[in-house]
């Protein structure tokens, strides 16, 4: 489990609920594996949380245009990277794959906790130092 703590903030209030939704919805995939409901946390891990993260990374790639964040080209690419191998494993979620279902799990939490104190940070620092917050 993510706890959600001043690590993941980014201080753009906004980024930081998404980041929060995120975060609560893998928390409840583990949660469900945890009570031995692995098909639960299957379906929720297909049906929330893949669509999920593609409504946060396009909602999060509009407000860098916004602000004009001067890594919005490098930043596209690192979610570019995370949306190709997710859409990678996920026919074969779809088929039932256990495997691609461990591996698109570990490699979600891995990145989205990663790349919101090690990147998002970065956006969040450039609106404060602005002004644009």
């Amino acid at each position: 489990m993510i706890e959600f703590d001043d690590n993941l903030l980014t201080h753009v209030e906004e980024m930081d609920k998404q980041h929060m939704r995120l975060v609560e919805l893998l928390n409840n995939v583990y949660e469900l594996l945890k009570e031995g409901k692995k098909e639960e946390a299957i379906e929720l891990f297909k049906r929330e949380i893949l669509s999920y993260v593609e409504y946060h990374l396009s909602e999060e790639e509009k407000f860098m245009e916004k602000i004009g964040y001067p890594e919005l080209d490098q930043h596209r690419k690192v979610h570019e990277l995370f949306r190709r191998e997710i859409y990678h494993l996920a026919p074969y979620i779809e088929e039932g794959d256990p495997k691609a279902f461990r591996e698109a799990l570990s490699y979600a939490w891995g990145w989205l906790y990663n790349h919101i104190t090690k990147t998002d940070k970065k956006y969040g620092i450039y609106v404060k130092e602005k002004g644009l917050i």
